[in-house]
């Protein structure tokens, strides 16, 4: 008798199938994987610079109001003799030190009067304190700032961060700028104030950010 088998191929999984199978699903997990770490990260940064730009915006609205302070109180202020800048300051324990005058200033220190008592405040901006507001302290005259006097201090802005990669400061810091002129000119009027201060900064996207104010309690040049 002869046989004549039907014979037919096997269907299904095989093992080498099941393995490319399972090779494709572990690249594309490490794909999402990497994708979502790289979201996390865009989020991340994302949120240090809108705090950055938000600290920013308020400090830069804070200081032109505390900087009218300026020669309050005083007779005849003379610019010299109650605002100075300062070039390279720095602020360890309760002592500033820094050089009067030069260009990139990172200091202000300004005189005024509010309560019978002569008083000194200040503002330091560098990349490891951010932007402070020092006293105000007691101060006979503008030239007290180098002594031991800051007892307190009052950050507007904070340090510099870096960012996920660690390659960009997420916190820029601030610059002074402090000229005299024969009359200062700000929203559209003329005051009678001899001396402006020009704050600058960069934002987030390293877009120089300015701000100008016009002192008006000082009436005489230096």
């Amino acid at each position: 008798m002869v046989l004549s088998p039907s014979i037919k191929n096997q269907a299904g999984i095989s093992l080498i199938s099941l393995m490319v199978g399972v090779t494709i699903s572990l690249i594309s997990a490490v794909a999402m994987l990497n994708m979502y770490r790289h979201s996390i990260g865009i989020s991340i940064n994302t949120k240090q610079m809108s705090v950055q730009d938000g600290e920013r915006s308020s400090a830069m609205t804070i200081a032109p109001l505390l900087l009218q302070d300026a020669g309050f109180g005083i007779n005849n202020a003379a610019v010299s003799s109650n605002i100075i800048a300062l070039s390279g300051a720095s602020l360890a324990g309760n002592t500033l030190s820094g050089t009067v005058g030069g260009a990139n200033a990172n200091a202000l220190i300004w005189r005024f009067n509010t309560s019978g008592t002569t008083q000194c405040s200040a503002l330091i901006s560098n990349a490891t304190q951010g932007l402070l507001l020092l006293g105000p302290v007691n101060c006979t005259n503008i030239s007290d700032w180098s002594g031991p006097i800051w007892t307190t201090s009052r950050a507007l802005a904070s340090k510099s961060t870096k960012d996920t990669k660690g390659t960009k400061d997420t916190k820029g810091t601030f610059s002074f700028t402090l000229s005299t002129v024969a009359n200062c000119t700000q929203f559209g009027y003329s005051s009678g104030g001899r001396a402006t201060v020009l704050i600058s900064s960069n934002n987030a996207n390293e877009i120089q950010v300015n701000s100008q104010s016009c002192l008006s309690n000082l009436v005489t040049a230096p």
